[in-house]
């Protein structure tokens, strides 16, 4: 099929064919292919030409997200799929953002536990439930987590419950219920039993 006129338009071209069908095609792609007028593209070379502009937009897309903050491929994938891209195009994205290194789930993983630990104190359940959300592969995530320091989650957990103990005293609470609120409290930051129950054997309450 012959294409009859090149049309710029923003950051796309329209081409448009004898039959009177066009496509917004994006200029990049235009260039690459070195169309111009009167130029014979086949069904197979149109359909191709289409999907190479599909993915030169789908990477801009990827960039754009990545540039706000680190994502997960799952995250990565969900994005572009809300934004309208066949499953082929984003297949071949996310191949190219992981061989730029632009997407790597291991790095997003030890990123995101560092995050999370060091200023947020999350705890190692609550870490592992928000990793397999993200669709964080299990083998990935237990190889991270296996390396943080007992005693850094230990001194989270204690930090934490200092702090809620007071604002819990400062509300006047019973002392009998502030350790019932301190143990849901530490539960809902995903610091298993064990550490919790460690932690509030050592609160001193008045029972005044």
């Amino acid at each position: 099929m012959k294409i009859t006129a090149l049309t710029k338009k923003d950051n796309n071209v329209l081409v448009c064919f004898e039959d009177g069908e066009f496509v917004a095609v994006d200029y990049r792609t235009v260039l690459d292919y070195g169309l111009r007028k009167y130029d014979d593209l086949d069904d197979d070379k149109k359909l191709k030409l289409i999907s190479d502009s599909e993915f030169v937009k789908a990477k801009d897309s990827s960039f754009r997200i990545l540039a706000k903050r680190q994502h997960s491929g799952y995250e990565l994938r969900n994005k572009l799929l809300k934004k309208g891209y066949t499953k082929e195009t984003i297949d071949r994205t996310l191949q190219a953002m992981q061989t730029g290194n632009y997407l790597n789930d291991e790095q997003f993983t030890k990123a995101y536990i560092d995050e999370r630990l060091k200023r947020k104190k999350i705890g190692i359940n609550k870490l592992k439930a928000e990793l397999f959300k993200r669709g964080i592969a299990r083998n990935i995530i237990e190889h991270n987590l296996s390396g943080i320091d007992s005693e850094l989650s230990y001194e989270n957990a204690l930090s934490l419950a200092h702090r809620k103990t007071e604002l819990l005293i400062k509300k006047g609470t019973e002392p009998n219920k502030i350790k019932q609120k301190v143990f849901a409290f530490l539960s809902s930051r995903g610091y298993d039993f064990e550490t919790i129950m460690k932690i509030l054997h050592g609160l001193e309450l008045s029972e005044e």
